[in-house]
């Protein structure tokens, strides 16, 4: 009879941890890896309580002044708007027609306004860009100018004048165009009142101008009574 065979010893289930899925679980798994930013390691590095080595002192308060090397006087800066009286303001976007180009270009977008001099009472329209306040427009609202709508838009005017924004008299082609319909009416409504009063104010100052015919008749008759006096005074000597 043969001898029987040993049962089998049970095999021992080895624990296996998982692989990590970004490899050894050492990448991440010092304090110098993401568990340094656990809430424990967050705790662990809180501020120690008052008092022993950790104790923070106050800060003595400085009592030094200091002067600055250069005094800068203030200086009051003006735009010559404080001598005019603001009679509309709107934000639009006002474009310029380039010739060159054959195209239209934005000029900017802003505050567009109607100012009316406190002294001669003319009325100007001047445009600055937000932010920059770059001036984008600056003329006088010329009697006779013309408001058109551009391409059948009924919020945005199209008129030629002679513009003054950048230092120079230069005609320009300018589009401005208003947020509604509304607005733009009222924009042409306050436009061509300001033609009104700005073509009467015109009238009197060459009503008030002596012609230059008038002036060389009056330089003619001023010459005429030096002469005369010159032929007295000699026929008395």
């Amino acid at each position: 009879m043969s001898a029987e065979s040993p049962a089998p010893t049970e095999e021992k289930k080895q624990e296996k941890s998982p692989t990590p899925v970004f490899g050894s679980s050492s990448t991440f798994g010092t304090a110098t890896g993401f568990a340094g930013f656990s809430p424990e390691a967050a705790a662990s590095k809180a501020p120690a309580e008052d008092g022993g080595a950790d104790q923070q002192h106050e800060e003595e308060e400085c009592q030094a002044t200091f002067k600055p090397v250069v005094e800068l006087d203030e200086v009051e800066t003006t735009t010559g708007e404080e001598m005019e009286t603001q009679l509309l303001e709107m934000k639009c976007k006002l474009y310029r027609y380039d010739p060159d180009a054959s195209e239209w270009k934005e000029r900017g977008v802003g505050h567009v306004r109607l100012l009316e001099n406190k002294d001669n009472k003319k009325i100007r329209l001047l445009m600055r860009q937000e932010k920059t306040l770059k001036i984008r427009a600056n003329h006088i609202v010329m009697p006779g100018t013309r408001l058109e709508e551009h391409s059948g838009s009924d919020k945005t005017w199209v008129y030629t004048t002679v513009d003054f924004a950048e230092e120079e008299m230069k005609s320009e082609m300018f589009a401005i165009r208003f947020g509604s319909v509304e607005k733009a009416q009222e924009f042409k409504t306050e436009f061509e009142k300001a033609m009104e009063v700005n073509a009467k104010l015109i009238a009197e100052d060459a009503a008030a101008a002596p012609t230059d015919e008038a002036a060389e008749e009056k330089e003619k008759l001023a010459a005429e009574v030096e002469a005369k006096a010159k032929v007295e005074d000699g026929a008395a000597a």
